[in-house]
C-alpha cells in the first residue's frame, strides 16, 4: 500500500505525502544510540523552512522509532544522529531496516560527534555492513540528486565543516543510506527565546543558510526520489519496488 501512495505523491507534485499512509511529511529519529535525542528541537526547525520554502505540507514535531519497531515504514526519512560508538542491531532489527531500505525508505546517518572524536564514524561502517552485507559505503559523486532536489549545493554542509565528502550505499539507482559528518541537525535547533542552540563553526550566518538548504533537499529527495533526473524511471522503480516489498 506505501508504494501506491508513493507514487500518487510523484503523479501529484504539489502534495507531501508520507511512506506508507497519508500524513504530513516530517522527521523521524531512529531511537538507537547516545545521539538519538541529542539535537533537540532541529526537527521543528528544519522542517519549518522546509514548509517556508517548498509545497510540501509539513509536520513539525518528530518522531523517534526503534529499529524494531513497524512504524518505520510510516516516514519516507529515518534520521540516525551518531556519536560515540554506533551499537549493534539485533537480527530483527537489521531484517526490518533491510526492508525498509529496499522498499523505497531513506536512512539518513548524521555524525553528530565533537570535533576530533572518530568513534562513531569507525563504528558506523560495521553497523552498515549488518544491515546491508553487500556493499559498502562510496563517496557520492557531484551529479547526485540530493545536491539538485531543490537547491543547487555541490558538498553537504552541517555545524561542523568536517568533511565535504557525503557517502552512501546506492541500490537501484537510489541511495537508501546516506552518511554525513558535519552535524547536520546540530545547525537547526533554536531554544523557546529563538536563540540558535549552537554555532555554526567556522562560517557562522552563511554556513547555517548551507546547512538548511541541504536539509532541505534532503527531505525533498527522501519524498521525491530521483524525479529531477528522470521522471519516468522513477514511476517505474515504484512499481518494480511494490512487487519486492509483498
Amino acid at each position: 500500500m506505501g508504494f501506491m501512495l508513493l507514487l500518487e505523491s510523484v503523479l501529484s507534485p504539489n502534495t507531501g505525502l508520507a511512506f506508507g499512509e497519508r500524513e504530513l511529511v516530517g522527521i523521524t529519529f531512529l531511537d538507537h544510540g547516545e545521539g538519538a535525542k541529542a539535537r533537540p528541537r532541529s526537527a521543528e526547525q528544519l522542517m519549518w523552512e522546509v514548509s517556508k520554502r517548498t509545497s510540501i505540507s509539513v509536520r513539525e514535531s518528530p518522531h523517534w522509532v526503534s529499529p524494531e519497531d513497524p512504524q518505520l515504514f510510516e516516514s519516507p526519512l529515518i534520521v540516525w544522529l551518531g556519536r560515540g560508538e554506533a551499537p549493534s542491531f539485533s537480527r530483527q532489527a537489521r531484517e526490518r531496516l533491510n526492508l525498509y531500505l529496499r522498499s523505497g525508505g531513506l536512512l539518513f546517518i548524521d555524525d553528530i560527534s565533537p570535533p576530533g572524536d572518530q568513534r562513531f564514524d569507525r563504528s558506523i561502517r560495521a553497523r552498515l555492513r549488518e544491515i546491508w552485507p553487500e556493499s559498502s559505503l562510496r563517496e557520492v559523486d557531484d551529479g547526485h540528486t540530493i545536491y539538485k532536489s531543490f537547491f543547487l549545493l555541490d558538498q553537504p554542509q552541517g555545524r561542523l565543516l568536517r568533511s565535504s565528502k557525503l557517502e552512501h550505499i546506492s541500490f537501484d539507482d537510489l541511495s537508501p543510506i546516506l552518511y554525513a559528518r558535519n552535524d547536520t541537525f546540530g545547525a537547526f535547533g533554536r531554544s523557546p527565546a529563538g536563540d540558535w542552540l549552537l554555532p555554526t563553526l567556522p562560517g557562522g550566518r552563511v554556513q547555517r543558510e548551507r546547512a538548511f538548504r541541504f536539509g532541505v533537499n534532503l527531505v525533498m529527495y527522501s519524498t521525491c526520489l530521483n524525479y529531477k533526473r528522470d521522471q519516468v524511471h522513477t514511476l517505474t522503480i515504484l512499481r518494480r519496488r511494490q512487487f519486492k516489498a509483498q
